[in-house]
């Protein structure tokens, strides 16, 4: 008799606790890609954007003749 070593043997058992392991690590992955962009969106992360509005204005103001070519200058440095 085989005594119960019927499909993978007598070590299936650990196939099946890989199965669960690979599960749980990619619902896992998905959970902590979802949170991360979540907080790229929302909090502030997304930095491109930012600075190319604050330099389109920055731009705009000195065009319009509100500031002048020096603070112009050192804006345009801290922005960027």
């Amino acid at each position: 008799m085989m005594m119960g070593y019927g499909f993978g043997g007598p070590f299936s058992w650990l196939g099946m606790g890989f199965g669960i392991i690979i599960h749980v690590a990619v619902i896992a992955l998905i959970v902590f890609a979802a949170i991360w962009m979540f907080k790229m969106v929302f909090r502030g992360g997304i930095q491109i954007e930012r600075s190319t509005d604050a330099l389109e204005i920055l731009k705009q103001r000195y065009a319009k003749g509100e500031i002048t070519d020096e603070e112009y200058q050192h804006m345009k440095k801290v922005v960027q």
